[in-house]
C-alpha cells in the first residue's frame, strides 16, 4: 500500500485552491430561510471569500453569497475568527466572473 500526499511551504491551513484577490466590496449574505445581511467582502478568488460580519456562524453552515450584479452563490463556512468569516464556494466562480466582479470593485 503506498501513500499519496502534497508537500506546500504555506502553513498548516493556509493551503489554497486558487490565488485570492484583495477587495473591499459589500455584499450580501444570508443563511437558509433568513434574511440576508451586508457583509464586507476583504479577498475573494474563484473558490471563495474572506469578509467582516457580525454574524457569528458555525463551520459547515451554508450561506448565500449576494454579490453585485449577480445571483446569489452558494457557500459553506470554512472558518470563523472574532469578525472574520471564511468560506468556500459549493461551486467554484468563473475566472471570468471573479475578473469582472474585481474590476468592479477597482472603480
Amino acid at each position: 500500500m503506498g501513500l499519496i500526499g502534497e508537500l506546500s511551504t504555506q502553513p498548516y491551513g493556509e493551503i489554497r485552491k486558487a490565488d485570492r484577490t484583495e477587495v473591499v466590496l459589500g455584499a450580501g449574505l444570508r443563511q437558509r430561510g433568513a434574511t440576508a445581511i451586508t457583509i464586507q467582502i476583504l479577498d475573494l478568488s474563484t473558490h471563495g471569500f474572506r469578509a467582516a460580519t457580525h454574524l457569528e456562524l458555525a463551520e459547515g453552515t451554508d450561506v448565500w453569497l449576494k454579490l453585485p450584479g449577480l445571483e446569489t452563490w452558494h457557500s459553506r463556512v470554512v472558518w470563523m475568527r472574532g469578525h472574520l468569516l471564511g468560506c468556500e464556494f459549493v461551486r467554484p466562480l468563473h475566472p471570468a466572473v471573479l475578473n469582472m466582479v474585481v474590476g468592479k470593485a477597482g472603480r
